[in-house]
């Protein structure tokens, strides 16, 4: 892969939060994503992030009614008919000292890449109701909950557009399409010495 094959599998990774209806991912699917994310580098290789995959179709739905998707659109709520297929849970092992939030990032770029390359599509969510988590699943108490990260197909147009005025808030054109506004480079750049 070239500079501008990566770029390009970057730059079409996006949060998606409308997915089609009823399509199939397995967990099968869900630990390829995590064979790629487990090889990410992990801060002094302490490798404390865990998960929990959800394939069934009643839990899928209990995480996804009680998340928050998009806090930019009051006006919108995800509907029934745009829910995700699968949800994979990310958890910090307590009792592993390592820094969980370097590689909760590294491991969330691992899997949306992968997801992306096979056709899939990703949304992190920290609004995920850990307390639902709780209350579904078995979690021993050295774990906690990060973010649960809604997987299926993607059902929206994203185009990332440049950040104007400092304000990255993303928006919805009139044809629905999602635009996620971006720092530039010289931006985010402070300095070259």
């Amino acid at each position: 892969m070239n500079y501008d094959e990566l770029k390009s599998l970057v730059q079409s990774s996006r949060t998606t939060r409308r997915f089609k209806k009823d399509a199939k991912v397995t967990n099968e699917d869900l630990k390829e994503l995590l064979e790629v994310a487990r090889l990410t580098s992990s801060a002094k290789n302490m490798q404390p992030i865990k998960y929990i995959l959800v394939t069934k179709k009643e839990e899928v739905l209990q995480l996804a009614q009680t998340a928050a998707w998009a806090a930019h659109f009051k006006e919108w709520e995800q509907s029934d008919e745009e829910r995700p297929s699968a949800f994979i849970l990310m958890l910090n092992d307590r009792m592993i000292d390592g820094y969980p939030l370097f590689d909760a990032g590294a491991s969330f770029t691992a899997i949306s890449l992968a997801a992306k390359s096979k056709g899939l599509a990703v949304c992190p969510m920290a609004s995920i109701d850990k307390e639902l988590c709780s209350k579904l699943f078995v979690i021993p108490d050295n774990l906690d909950v990060m973010i649960g990260i809604a997987v299926g197909i993607g059902n929206e147009t994203i185009q990332l557009v440049d950040a104007k005025a400092g304000d990255t808030n993303y928006y919805r054109l009139e044809d629905e399409t999602h635009c996620v506004p971006k720092r530039t480079l010289d931006q985010i750049i402070m300095g070259e010495y």
